[in-house]
């Protein structure tokens, strides 16, 4: 299984190649670096093999910014051991030399999952572990390090309802994969059960619960506000609507309820981030063509993107997103409207802001549920909805600043997630642990 697996990728390489050249022509992006992917150049990295490593893999932006306080609790606690930090997508690697920098880790790309190319990348980095974030598992590379005698562990575990049934329809090609895993720490006992209904024994699973909780919760808000409003020279309006990780054809809604909307309350300005980098031009010309005076933020400060002459706001950086909540009155999260699974709406509560969702909240059920529960989250079916609750709070502001906080409080309950993890972590180093 395991060979066939590996000609098959062999067979599909050329095309993986080639997409990767040709796809940004058509896009506008920036062709990614392939030789780091094929495991080229790695002596231009320095070397790793004279340190113990502990090696973290986070695929893009989401899982490093999950991996974020766990790491910063293993640079503490184990000052033995060089951290190195992997990602797959460019993203994912910006925001992971941007919110790690101070820490001495080691950056690079996850190789393709060829087993003759990562296996020079694991001899390269020599781990002793390899903590996988949420998921991205990759047979060559999970096998390889097994061979190697490195300790693997599944960290912040999660089993989306799509991923559960494509690995109960592929059993065999999970057992290979799932195999080579010592511990699965699952984010909540939904996804430890569903492990455990894939043949994983009931004693190499942990619920650790989710490592999001664990982000800092910012008791300085405000300075991280006016700091966004020096940076931007923005004049904030009273209002302030940010749609986050918004997909396609949510827009469009938005922008209606956002139309209407103004017509009682002139003071509301929309700050819209789109998920996918390549849909900024296009949310961009949909605002426009709405008739509202539209900005990117890649322009301000400037004076073609004057702040007190915008009404829609296009967040066309990455990683920004988070920061930019601190702007908002209340939050909408995207991939929620239409059946996407939804977007993490975490960053918008641990700043306060009370936040809505559509129904399909799939990959984030368990959060959902949270803070609804607290009073500081609230489900939209459909348009209707989504005015009337956004209407409530403009009318209402002391009743959406008590449900921002209840959001917030929600999420200080939920976390320990780094602690219990760290646990695990030391168990599987064992002796390694404890020795300089």
């Amino acid at each position: 299984m395991f060979l066939l697996y590996n000609l098959l990728f062999l067979l599909i390489l050329p095309g993986i190649l080639l997409y990767s050249y040709f796809y940004p022509l058509f896009t506008h992006r920036h062709r990614k670096k392939l030789s780091p992917r094929l495991g080229l150049g790695l002596k231009s990295h320095g070397s790793l093999r004279t340190q113990k490593v502990i090696w973290v893999h986070a695929t893009s932006v989401g899982e490093v910014l999950a991996a974020v306080p766990l790491i910063c609790a293993m640079q503490e606690e184990l000052p033995a051991f060089r951290i190195a930090v992997s990602t797959t997508t460019d993203p994912g690697m910006q925001i992971a030399r941007r919110k790690l920098e101070s820490l001495d880790c080691h950056f690079l790309y996850l190789p393709l999952d060829l087993y003759i190319i990562v296996r020079r990348v694991v001899k390269f980095v020599g781990p002793s572990l390899f903590i996988l974030i949420e998921s991205d598992m990759w047979p060559s590379l999970l096998r390889c390090l097994r061979k190697q005698g490195a300790r693997t562990v599944l960290v912040n575990g999660r089993l989306s309802d799509r991923s559960f049934a494509r690995y109960l329809r592929l059993r065999r090609f999970s057992d290979l994969t799932l195999g080579t895993i010592d511990i699965f720490c699952m984010q909540n006992e939904e996804y430890a059960l569903r492990m455990q209904a894939l043949g994983i024994e009931e004693t190499k699973i942990r619920v650790t619960g989710n490592l999001k909780f664990d982000q800092p919760l910012l008791n300085t808000v405000s300075e991280e506000r006016e700091e966004l409003i020096q940076e931007l020279g923005w004049t904030p309006p009273r209002f302030t609507w940010v749609a986050g990780s918004t997909h396609p054809g949510e827009e469009d809604i938005i922008l209606k309820v956002y139309s209407r909307l103004r017509q009682r309350f002139p003071e509301l300005c929309l700050i819209l981030a789109p998920r996918k980098p390549d849909r900024f031009d296009e949310v961009f010309m949909l605002a426009k063509l709405s008739g509202w005076r539209t900005a990117r933020r890649s322009q301000l400060p400037g004076r073609r993107g004057r702040p007190d002459m915008v009404d829609v706001l296009i967040l066309d950086t990455i990683g920004e997103l988070a920061r930019f909540y601190s702007l908002g009155s209340f939050a909408f999260l995207g991939g929620s409207l239409f059946p996407f699974g939804g977007q993490n709406p975490l960053e918008a509560a641990q700043r306060g802001l009370p936040v809505i969702f559509g129904p399909h909240m799939q990959d984030f059920r368990e959060v959902a549920k949270i803070l609804m529960q607290s009073g500081g989250g609230f489900q939209a079916a459909n348009e209707t909805d989504l005015f009337a609750q956004v209407e409530t709070w403009l009318v209402a502001p002391e009743t959406r600043r008590e449900q921002g906080e209840k959001a917030r409080t929600a999420l200080i309950v939920h976390q320990g997630a780094v602690a219990r993890s760290m646990e695990v972590i030391r168990g599987l180093l064992g002796a390694e642990s404890e020795n300089p």
